[in-house]
């Protein structure tokens, strides 16, 4: 039998438990690099066998927990398996699973370090069970990282701290709808386990970190004039000299190749499941170099933003992804898509390695067939920085539909009051140059695109410095702040599915940077690009850019989703 691998990352040193609380193991496949992490199960009795190998800085005599119930010293948690990895990380480990449908985690604790505690959903005892054999290729995020911690804890505060109704698929709404509070989570546990900050005081463990935030962020108000304040209370929580890295640290997490696929979907088995209807399309994206080679690195100046397109992709049966003009490789397994990328556009040539989620987006916003968007990380192949791709895959001759989704009837959400006709939308500013501020938006979407105007007064708000005193941050129209900015197709190259604007401005503190703003269908991100720096504008869930996880789609029904003012 062919013993299955969980790959467990850490890419950076423990050293005192300060500098060990982000540690990141995590589980990384096809085109994220590491090794393929695997469950085998034998269905009738109920067993499975976990092999593994700590990564990148091997973690001497990890101790690996597999619970049932719950995460590793949760209440309801019943311990199926433990195991002590060797001096190379690696592990073997032989668990019975209970019958039904019991959420299942994989626990990592570092003896030397044990404030270090992270914790993963692995999915439900029956269907590791009846699926037989899984690896990284049909259970994608077998991972145990900030960004699965973050997670977690963001599903507890939001369910009343009980797992008993844990299933893939609500996870995956967990990560549609509080995206941005994960990823500040996340951000918090790296941004000290990687010595980025000095908190003060000092967390007792990882866990409790990323439960106090969520505790603390209003994830579940209900309440439509109230907004999560994630980021503030992370900031707030830490104390020290943290807020200042925790304004731009999300944004090079996001395009983390070993993070950037736990930021969406979530883990479903998809072993025989074939996520892209085989056939010819169109990819159109848009190219982010953060200008930072990993998550905690110097940052260097980063090639401009780019749009990218190929018109001739095709997708086959098995999943793999070709172009006529060899630019784009891949493969995809379920909702896990691996990409190289070959950019000849407007920085010479440049080649990415990718990794990330892929999802149909709604039909209500496109014509000519299924279509699908796709949220990924990664990094250009020679100077190793670290790159968002958000792109759509389309077939030939598909045109979107920007308008296809009708505007709430009570334009008002996360704090956001908008006009009839408006969606309410908030951006969490993320990177060098914008990083430290929320903003409130009113989106009217066009027959070819949006018209975006800010919410008004006390809509934004400042999280880094948390002083009232300072101006809110603003996105508006560069030429006139008391129009709209108007957000058109981009046409050379021809790419009806992105949206750009070249007079756009953000203004934070009294300063104002003009840019120029992307973004693509189905996505969670806006890229505004400024004279040296590509920053991230994360989205909070929207209508606009709700996907679904397999072929199928809402058509922008949130009947499915977890929806809550947060």
């Amino acid at each position: 039998m062919k013993h299955p691998t969980i790959a467990l990352i850490r890419p950076w040193t423990l050293l005192p438990l300060a500098a060990a609380l982000a540690l990141s193991l995590s589980a990384c496949g096809g085109g994220g690099g590491g090794s393929v992490g695997s469950l085998t199960g034998t269905p009738t009795a109920g067993k499975a066998t976990l092999s593994g190998t700590a990564i990148d800085a091997p973690i001497a005599g990890a101790s690996i927990t597999i619970t049932a119930g719950a995460p590793l010293n949760d209440t309801g948690a019943t311990t199926a398996g433990t195991i002590t990895a060797d001096g190379n990380g690696q592990f073997t480990i032989t668990v019975a699973l209970p019958a039904g449908n019991v959420p299942i985690f994989a626990n990592a604790v570092d003896p030397a370090n044990p404030g270090v505690i992270l914790t993963s959903y692995l999915g439900s005892s029956s269907a590791l069970i009846a699926a037989g054999t899984l690896t990284t290729s049909n259970l994608p995020d077998l991972d145990i990282s900030p960004v699965s911690t973050a997670a977690l804890a963001v599903y507890a505060q939001t369910n009343g701290g009980s797992y008993a109704g844990l299933t893939p698929t609500t996870y995956a709404s967990t990560l549609q709808t509080y995206r941005s509070d994960i990823l500040a989570i996340a951000a918090a546990i790296k941004a000290v386990g990687d010595n980025l900050c000095t908190p003060s005081p000092v967390p007792t463990s990882t866990t409790n970190l990323a439960a106090e935030i969520a505790a603390g962020s209003n994830l579940t108000s209900g309440n439509s004039s109230t907004y999560s304040t994630t980021l503030t209370t992370a900031a707030t929580t830490l104390g020290g000299n943290c807020p200042t890295v925790l304004a731009s640290l999300p944004q090079e997490m996001a395009a983390d190749p070993d993070f950037a696929p736990e930021l969406d979907l979530g883990d479903v088995i998809d072993a025989g499941v074939q996520s892209v209807t085989p056939g010819t399309y169109q990819l159109q994206g848009v190219i982010a170099e953060t200008g930072m080679t990993n998550a905690s690195g110097p940052s260097t100046s980063p090639n401009p933003a780019s749009v990218f397109t190929d018109n001739a992709i095709t997708v086959d049966s098995s999943g793999n992804v070709t172009s006529a003009d060899g630019n784009v490789t891949g493969t995809l397994v379920g909702n896990l898509i691996n990409l190289s990328v070959t950019d000849t556009s407007t920085n010479g040539t440049q080649s990415y390695n990718l990794r990330g989620k892929i999802g149909s987006i709604p039909t209500a916003l496109v014509n000519g067939g299924p279509s699908y968007s796709i949220q990924s990380g990664g990094r250009n192949t020679s100077n190793q920085t670290l790159t968002n791709f958000e792109a759509v895959l389309v077939p030939a001759g598909a045109a979107p539909v920007w308008n296809g989704i009708a505007a709430p009837a009570k334009p008002q959400m996360d704090g956001v009051f908008c006009s009839a006709g408006a969606f309410p939308v908030r951006l969490d500013a993320f990177g060098a140059v914008i990083g430290g501020g929320s903003v409130g938006e009113c989106i009217t979407p066009t027959a070819t695109g949006w018209n975006m105007m800010p919410a008004g007064p006390g809509a934004s708000f400042n999280f880094d410095d948390v002083k009232p005193n300072l101006n809110p941050p603003s996105l508006s129209n560069l030429l006139d702040p008391t129009a709209p900015a108007v957000w058109t197709e981009v046409s050379t190259p021809a790419s009806p599915f992105i949206l750009t604007d070249s007079n756009v401005s953000f203004s934070r503190n009294g300063v104002t940077t003009p840019g120029t703003t992307y973004y693509v269908m189905g996505t969670q991100a806006v890229v505004f690009a400024s004279a040296n720096r590509n920053n991230l504008l994360s989205l909070h869930d929207t209508p606009l850019t709700r996907l679904s996880e397999m072929a199928t789609n809402d058509g922008g029904d949130s009947s499915s989703q977890q929806q809550q003012d947060h």
